[in-house]
């Protein structure tokens, strides 16, 4: 072997070392930690309560819209090509419905609570999967995107923080083994879990972006027009003060595709990341206001983007909030200033 050769060798042999460096340095950091707990509880909580409004919403009418003598026919939802799984299938008694209803609201209850959350979280899908199958012409885009993500969820730790389960660890003072077999499988797949929900909610937008970008309107700047025009979502009395500016809604058109479509660009860098989370959530607030139709796709969409940011983000958040609290009150009169 010439020196040439050996020294080529040698660059070789380092650059290969220094790639399973940084492998094996990954695979500890994610092994041995779980990141983004605070975005998971908040995702779980607000999940929770979507879930649980979502029975509380029908529960008067719950017999006419999901029961078996419903509005949609048992025929059309037990039919051979609707080959779809649910518990309500089981049987066509009114008592098996609401014993299938009334346990599917407590379970949103409990997932929102975090009791025995990652059971809960695999009740929830199924029982919520199960209702939505019962009458599948009263989705509106949030209901997919919940269900897809509670099965991600299965495998996260969303009951860490602001659960009744962590508040039963903390009374028993149970510390978990970081280095034992379990937690680091666990860990690795909370973060695989934390990572599939994002590129779903990435997919979502750059999605949409992209049809968006294909439309004529949207391509003109008219598409918000239209959109603030359809009186089955829209605003009496409020979405005229925006459609008829026009340069109001040229903009907020082409802002809405860029935003879109960059968003999952802006996730890349860490510190833009809760930039992107805030232009998302002010989008949906903007689609619940001004399209109420949409209430619990914008809802569902909002409860997503808590889980993008991480821990640490969400300290500095708290800390900033603190300190804007704390000057408030600094700001206030003494009770026995003269």
């Amino acid at each position: 072997m010439t020196k040439r050769e050996f020294r080529a060798d040698a660059r070789s042999n380092t650059a290969l070392a220094g790639i399973k460096g940084m492998v094996y340095s990954r695979l500890e950091s994610f092994s041995g930690s779980r990141s983004a707990l605070t975005g998971a509880a908040l995702t779980r909580i607000a999940l929770g309560a979507i879930g649980f409004w979502f029975y509380l919403r029908d529960y008067f009418r719950r017999s006419y819209l999901w029961g078996p003598e419903g509005v949609w026919p048992w025929q059309n939802f037990t039919a051979p090509e609707s080959d779809v799984f649910s518990i309500y299938e089981f049987s066509k008694s009114q008592a098996w419905f609401e014993l299938c209803f009334h346990v599917g609201a407590v379970i949103a209850l409990l997932f929102m609570l975090g009791w025995k959350t990652r059971a809960m979280t695999l009740l929830h899908y199924v029982f919520l999967w199960s209702l939505q199958q019962r009458n599948p012409m009263l989705l509106d885009g949030g209901d997919n995107a919940t269900v897809i993500v509670l099965l991600f969820l299965v495998f996260a730790d969303c009951g860490a923080r602001f659960s009744l389960d962590a508040s039963v660890r903390r009374g028993k003072q149970v510390m978990p083994d970081t280095e034992s077999m379990r937690y680091r499988i666990g860990s690795l797949l909370h973060h695989t879990a934390l990572l599939a929900v994002v590129l779903q909610v990435c997919t979502i937008y750059l999605v949409s972006g992209m049809y968006k970008v294909q439309g004529e309107r949207w391509q003109n700047g008219t598409a918000l027009y239209y959109i603030l025009r359809v009186g089955e979502f829209g605003w009496p009395g409020v979405n005229h003060i925006f459609y008829e500016h026009a340069t109001l809604v040229v903009a907020m058109t082409y802002a809405t595709v860029f935003f879109q479509i960059a968003f999952s660009f802006l996730l890349l860098k860490r510190s833009l990341r809760p930039l992107a989370v805030t232009g998302g959530i002010l989008m949906h607030l903007g689609i619940a206001v001004f399209m109420s139709g949409l209430l619990t796709f914008s809802a569902t969409m909002i409860a997503l983007e808590l889980l993008i940011m991480g821990d640490d983000h969400y300290r500095h958040l708290a800390q900033r909030m603190r300190q804007l609290f704390g000057r408030r009150e600094s700001l206030e009169p003494a009770a026995d200033a003269a």
